[in-house]
């Protein structure tokens, strides 16, 4: 390792020697600003400045601390500056050098003489370096008086003895002394009320929240943050959000508001001090997501079209509808089919079939998309397809050619003049004076010189007259005449919803309710009258028309009525749903055919099959509950004989755990709520009780045997008939052979699990059954209605529809046309196991059933418990959590 150079040692040297001794006599100008700055900190300390108005805080600092800085820079200006003698002789002092022989190393001789003597001097100066041995230089030490000393040793330590007496409040309040407009820990914080409003397309109770929480919020993008600040000496700020907006209540209140666009903490903070911080994670509202579901197309053996659908949303979808165009057209003509939706659903699928037979595009290859709008206003497209749409077959050859000659003209591809030429040749085709009128008056008005808007209404009444033609030719004048007559009828029915729901809320006035009932009444005596033709057509033919399988006289009233009131109710999309209906149900009354007749013997042989079979699983759920009755009876009475005797006390609710209180109150608790340690085992049983009860325990035995082989014999038949397994049955058999097994070794307690089982397997068996049976409808003939007879409403192609009010969805147990069991009375406040509605916490209750004092008594002492519980916040979050839900609903 290389020695230092010595000259370069001592030139460090001198540096620090004079930087330590302009420090010392720095020291005389800054000890008075350093005594200033002290003072000021030790009020800081005792929070005397920030207790002042902030504009005398503000005055008191710059004054004080201007002072100081001005002493500071002018004491210093007035320093001078360290020569290197000096420095070389506080070296030689702090090194104890003796004879100063630094100054040998900056002397020179008096005469230079020839080189030889410089070389002579030079090797002195070697000498002299090489002697002076380790040079050091101290620390500053500035010539105090005692007075200084004792205030050097003053000043901290009131500044540590008034930090120590602060606390943890030292911090808060030097930053507060010295930042003006800021408070410490010491002052209380003003009052903080705060909650997020959700927006109005995420409809949902405001979250309110606490200072404290320190929860993730997951918030809709658009939510309102709001708070109050009452108590404020200051004025608050909103950090976080984007142009929050501040308003004043009166002198020591606020208001503040922000929407909230992405996600962050949110904080506000009022006199530098943070009133309440949370962090948020804002979901996007992002466009819908929509797609087809399917190949859309004609229905089977029907004039409707399909589209399958799929629409989703985080919050929601509040319309869709199909576009329509046909490729390659001109004009470019757009046909938009609204598609109806149940609400605002979020997840939807399904498949719309409307009757798009009379417009232009039927039966030709179109192009369509689907177009999804949000609740906030977002909009979306899908994919593009190519699909026929549905057309009605005419068997009239003069129907046809209207038909297509409509089509024609619609489309653009044919003049008014030349329609009017070609209606001319049409009318050489018939001799019927009706027909002939109308052809007349359509000719008359796709005429140059004809009323403005004449030609508008030819396509329409082409159309009608179309549909007049084929019913003429199948059905006859009488029955094509009441045809007619219905879809005049319902035409205006359908212009009566329309002018409803375009008045909105004023369109449920009295007037326009009794035009609507007189136009629904005028529909249903057109409809009468067409049924009651067919029947008498029927009975001249020889052909017996069976009966309506609805449950009144009349098949049409229900549903006018229903439709009436959905109307009167403002939900015009269900009454234009009900009204589509049953267009398709006037659309499919004809005279029966052998071949119908044949189907309808069928369909009614399969709907016996389904009653009996509903029948019986209604008997076995009514057998097995009689097993646990008398079980539990068995088992309440084993554990009386063996309990000691009640004194009348009740058990102390506040001793009891949650998941006991839950139980009190007829909840389950949930499976991950603690359970305490010391819990309560099993009541005892009386062994002789037991044994005594051994008779009637050996007939449920027998009993259970005999319902687990009718178990297996009604799944059987229930799969042979709709080709489906209900698998429930299957787990039923198993917890059946449970409770066998317990009752045989006399364990009372575990058959009553079992059974419980069996009844929740059976209940799950009776649902898997009916949708079996809805799904096989159309393959065994128990499902659905016939196209010759009304059957209330189920009109279309008979599939199920999803997402829509009043439609199928996957979940629907709707009953079947024509699948009445019977005695409907004594069903009518039953479910399909015959329970009571009401049971548990769905349904409503049809017993009314009201409970005594003392019950209501225990329930409100229960709740009372329940919300004492919640407001302990030792208590573990998830149990927090679960209370707090469980509260919403008193």
């Amino acid at each position: 390792m290389a020695e230092p150079n010595p000259a370069l040692h001592l030139k460090a040297l001198r540096r620090k020697a004079q930087r330590v001794l302009w420090w010392e006599r720095a020291w005389e100008p800054l000890r008075w600003p350093l005594l200033l700055a002290a003072f000021y900190v030790l009020a800081c300390l005792a929070r005397i400045p920030q207790s002042l108005p902030d504009w005398l805080h503000t005055l008191l600092e710059a004054g004080v601390l201007g002072t100081a800085l001005w002493l500071t820079v002018s004491g210093l200006r007035h320093v001078p500056p360290v020569s290197i003698p000096v420095a070389d002789r506080r070296i030689e002092h702090d090194s104890k050098l003796a004879y100063q022989p630094l100054l040998s190393l900056t002397d020179r001789p008096a005469f230079a003489g020839n080189g030889e003597q410089s070389a002579i001097w030079s090797h002195h100066v070697e000498r002299v370096t090489a002697s002076l041995g380790t040079l050091r230089v101290s620390l500053p030490h500035p010539k105090t008086s005692l007075h200084e000393r004792l205030a050097l040793i003053a000043a901290p330590l009131a500044i540590v003895v008034a930090a120590i007496l602060g606390g943890t409040h030292t911090p808060s309040r030097l930053h507060a002394g010295l930042i003006p407009g800021v408070d410490d820990d010491s002052i209380s914080l003003p009052a903080l009320q705060a909650w997020i409003d959700r927006p109005s397309y995420a409809p949902g109770a405001p979250i309110f929240l606490s200072a404290t929480g320190h929860n993730t919020l997951d918030v809709p993008q658009g939510a309102i943050l709001n708070a109050t600040i009452t108590g404020a000496h200051g004025k608050p700020s909103l950090h976080g959000i984007a142009s929050p907006e501040l308003s004043r209540l009166d002198a020591e209140s606020w208001n503040s508001h922000g929407t909230l666009q992405q996600s962050g903490t949110i904080s506000i903070v009022i006199r530098g001090r943070t009133l309440g911080s949370w962090h948020v994670k804002v979901e996007p509202d992002l466009p819908p997501t929509v797609t087809w579901d399917g190949k859309p197309g004609p229905q089977k053996d029907d004039w409707r079209t399909g589209l399958p659908w799929h629409v989703h949303q985080a919050y929601g979808v509040a319309s869709l509808e199909a576009e329509i165009n046909l490729p390659g057209l001109t004009r470019g003509r757009i046909l938009r089919v609204p598609i109806p939706l149940d609400g605002h659903p979020k997840d939807a699928k399904g498949v719309a079939t409307p009757d798009l037979s009379s417009d232009p595009f039927a039966g030709m290859e179109v192009e369509g998309r689907l177009h999804a709008k949000s609740a906030s206003g977002h909009e979306s497209r899908s994919d593009i397809v190519k699909f026929q749409i549905a057309a009605r077959k005419f068997t009239d050859p003069l129907a046809r050619a209207l038909v297509a000659l409509r089509r024609r003209l619609m489309l653009g591809q044919q003049r008014t003049s030349q329609a009017a030429a070609e209606l001319k040749l049409l009318t050489q085709t018939t001799d019927e004076r009706a027909i002939l009128a109308s052809l007349g008056l359509e000719i008359a008005s796709l005429q140059k010189d004809a009323p403005d808007g004449s030609a508008d209404r030819v396509p329409g009444e082409l159309w009608a007259l179309a549909l007049y033609l084929d019913d003429l030719r199948r059905d006859g004048p009488e029955i094509a005449d009441a045809a007619a007559e219905v879809r005049a009828a319902q035409q205006g029915v359908q212009q009566q919803l329309d002018h409803m729901r375009d008045l909105g809320d004023k369109g449920h006035t009295l007037p326009e309710q009794e035009e609507l009932q007189r136009r629904t009444q005028a529909l249903k005596d057109a409809l009468n009258r067409r049924m009651q033709l067919l029947f008498s057509r029927a009975a001249q033919s020889g052909i017996i028309m069976p009966q309506s399988s609805t449950s009144s006289a009349d098949p049409f009233s229900d549903e006018m009525r229903r439709l009436q009131s959905e109307a009167n109710q403002g939900h015009g999309d269900e009454a234009l749903r009900r009204l589509q209906q049953m267009e398709d149900m006037a659309e499919r009354m004809r005279q029966a055919s052998p071949e119908d007749l044949k189907a309808l013997a069928e369909q009614m042989k399969a709907q016996a099959e389904a009653r009996a079979q509903r029948a019986a699983l209604h008997d076995l759920v009514h057998r097995e509950t009689t097993l646990l009755d008398h079980t539990q009876s068995r088992l309440s009475a084993a554990q009386k004989a063996a309990a000691p005797p009640d004194d009348g006390s009740r058990p102390d609710i506040s001793q009891m755990s949650t998941a006991d209180l839950l139980r009190q109150l007829g909840m389950q608790p949930p499976a991950g709520m603690e359970q305490p340690a010391n819990a309560k085992p099993p009541a005892p049983v009386d062994p002789a009780t037991v044994a005594a009860q051994s008779d009637g325990r050996r007939a449920d035995h027998a009993l259970q045997r005999a319902l687990q082989r009718v178990n297996d014999i009604l799944s059987h038949r229930i799969k042979d008939l709709t080709g489906k397994p209900a698998t429930a049955f299957d787990k039923a058999k198993t917890d059946m052979q449970t409770a066998r097994e317990a009752l045989a070794d006399r364990k009372d307690a575990e058959a009553q699990t079992a059974e419980q089982k069996v009844l929740a397997d059976l209940s799950e068996a009776g649902k898997q059954m009916r949708q079996n049976q809805k799904s096989a409808g159309s393959g065994k003939g128990q499902g659905g209605s016939l196209s010759f007879i009304p059957s209330g409403g189920a009109g279309g192609s008979g599939k199920p529809q999803h997402g829509a009010k009043g439609q199928q969805g996957d979940n629907g147990d709707q009953p079947q046309a024509g699948d009445e069991d019977g005695d409907e009375d004594d069903q009518k406040d039953q479910d399909p196991l015959g329970r009571k509605l009401g049971e548990g916490d769905k349904g409503k209750d049809s017993d009314a059933h009201i409970p005594d004092k003392s019950a209501r008594d225990r329930a409100r002492d229960i709740e009372r418990e329940l919300r004492r519980r919640a407001s302990d916040r030792t208590r573990p979050q998830s149990e927090l959590d679960y209370l707090e839900r469980l509260l919403k609903s008193f």
